[in-house]
């Protein structure tokens, strides 16, 4: 594996390799931004164009259900998403992803939702395949359907404060899956975030009101389309996290966690 390459947005731009080596490559990503500032990334599968991307991300990521309807299929057809990190100014993201040779775009996600003009760089892999057997990870969230064909997190392994964790999209064409992992008070049980991601409305960007975590304190892995994986080391520490989707099925525009997609974790 390479050295590890280096992301950072602030509020004047991005700033990330231009290029890079075909095979796994591992990024460290920090923001001076609050809000935007998270740092994702996707591999264009025929000649990149921003302007189609960003309208296919934006409806893919929006409340109506007409466009996420629309937009996820499309943007499945223009890229391969390959996750990205959840980050705050005094929290950063590392992420590890194997990168085939082609034209790929790092890009300020909530920026590129929200702006005309949004914190982006672009990044051509090409040259020498390289790498050799992957690390073991201890731990792997899977994004699943389970039996009855409903959304559902799959957790196996330990985490381990300070260890690498794998997040993985092994959900059909073309949904993609997000894994944003927030701190959760002891006292607060499933039933209770349960009920939490059952008042979402369909179709509303309105949050019910109460959450049972801070949405402000939020870490992982952006989206990653169906059959890619990350590996990250997240900068959580020992505690009670719950992983949320906070994506919309790609069939339907419901919310994914209110279909099911979370799972509580526990960090040793």
């Amino acid at each position: 594996m390479t050295d590890t390459l280096t992301i950072h947005s602030d509020e004047s731009g991005l700033t990330a390799p231009r290029t890079a080596p075909p095979g796994p490559v591992r990024f460290s990503a920090s923001t001076t931004v609050e809000g935007p500032g998270w740092v994702g990334l996707a591999r264009f599968k025929d000649v990149p164009d921003w302007p189609s991307f960003q309208a296919h991300l934006r409806d893919m990521v929006s409340d109506d259900q007409t466009r996420i309807q629309r937009g996820t299929p499309a943007l499945h057809s223009q890229v391969t998403m390959l996750g990205g990190a959840v980050i705050h100014p005094d929290i950063p993201g590392e992420f590890t992803v194997d990168l085939a040779p082609g034209n790929y775009v790092f890009f300020d996600y909530p920026d590129t939702v929200a702006s005309e003009s949004p914190r982006r760089q672009s990044m051509v892999v090409r040259g020498e395949h390289h790498g050799g057997p992957a690390a073991s990870v201890p731990a792997t969230v899977r994004a699943v359907c389970d039996a009855a064909g409903r959304p559902r997190f799959e957790v196996t392994g330990k985490l381990r404060t300070g260890q690498p964790i794998r997040f993985e999209n092994a959900m059909d064409e073309p949904q993609f899956v997000e894994y944003v992992v927030l701190p959760i008070p002891d006292q607060v049980a499933e039933a209770e975030l349960a009920d939490y991601f059952a008042r979402f409305q369909d179709g509303s960007g309105a949050w019910p009101d109460n959450p049972p975590f801070d949405v402000t304190r939020g870490s992982g892995c952006l989206p990653l389309s169906p059959g890619r994986q990350a590996v990250m080391s997240l900068a959580a520490g020992p505690g009670r996290y719950v992983v949320v989707n906070w994506l919309k099925a790609a069939a339907t525009g419901v919310r994914m966690a209110k279909l099911g997609q979370w799972s509580i974790i526990t960090v040793d």
